[in-house]
């Protein structure tokens, strides 16, 4: 899992909507989910303000995924206890696991589709050739007379 990625399970974890993450890390609108979908990297600015702001987050766990996501030093209610966290990291990463099969799937379909397409455009063009190359109406061929052709027995 990439540190982007930790982040978003983070703010999911917390209900923390994507806007106001951004809006309180001071980022451009849309600037997380833009990253996220690229799997981008996050710089190193954003991450220490992102470690001010954001203080029961462990930022080992986003940049490595060492530890916990929830600095127990900073829960001091024990709010996110350990079950509870590690139950929410196995979900998210199921699911991501799912999530990224669809995609596999959604792209060879995608494939399937195209050479379908192409195999279709290649009929056309085969049924176009025989249309232009077939002979005119009036010009009907006369089918031989076998009968006469076979001797009586």
């Amino acid at each position: 899992m990439k540190p982007i990625e930790r982040i978003s399970a983070y703010l999911k974890f917390k209900n923390i909507s994507p806007h106001s993450f951004e809006r309180k890390v001071g980022l451009s609108n849309g600037y997380f989910a833009k990253q996220l979908r690229n799997l981008g990297s996050i710089g190193s600015d954003i991450l220490i303000r992102i470690d001010e702001l954001y203080a029961d987050l462990d930022i080992l766990w986003v940049l490595t995924g060492q530890r916990q996501m929830i600095n127990a030093s900073n829960d001091p209610g024990g709010e996110f206890g350990s079950m509870k966290l590690d139950e929410f990291i196995s979900k998210y990463e199921t699911e991501n696991r799912k999530i990224k099969v669809l995609e596999s799937d959604v792209e060879k379909l995608q494939v399937v589709l195209n050479d379908k397409d192409k195999i279709i455009s290649l009929y056309e063009v085969i049924a176009s050739n025989k249309i232009n190359s077939a002979p005119p109406e009036n010009n009907h061929q006369v089918m031989p007379n076998f009968k006469q052709a076979i001797p009586n027995q």
